[in-house]
């Protein structure tokens, strides 16, 4: 139910004037004014033929441009842009390999060594 409050209040908020919920079955469209402020059993009603308007906001809120982001919210740097000077990359990869190698050694039966 939380989240349907969450939800209404964005509709409220964001999509104002323009249809927010469609009846399945009267294909009646509701603005959120419409859909009103009360919440209960009831609030998401349709007030043509009783149907259940909930699949249809969500529809909305799932679909609708004034709720979906335009844009993501952080980008990633790439590697090959990274701050991180050279040196202590060049470090990181020298102890890498030598991690490496004292682990296949460790690994490599007794015979072969």
């Amino acid at each position: 139910m939380l989240l349907f409050i969450r939800l209404r209040s964005l509709l409220f908020a964001l999509c104002p004037d323009h249809p927010v919920a469609l009846c399945g079955t009267c294909q009646r469209t509701y603005t959120p004014e419409q859909l009103g402020t009360k919440i209960g059993d009831d609030c998401y009603l349709c007030r043509g033929c009783g149907g259940d308007l909930r699949e249809s906001v969500v529809a909305h809120a799932r679909t609708c441009a004034h709720l979906v982001p335009q844009k993501p919210l952080a980008r990633m740097a790439s590697v090959t842009s990274s701050a991180i000077p050279l040196t202590v990359s060049e470090r990181f990869a020298t102890r890498r390999r030598a991690r490496l190698e004292l682990n296949a050694r460790a690994t490599r039966p007794a015979a072969q060594r």
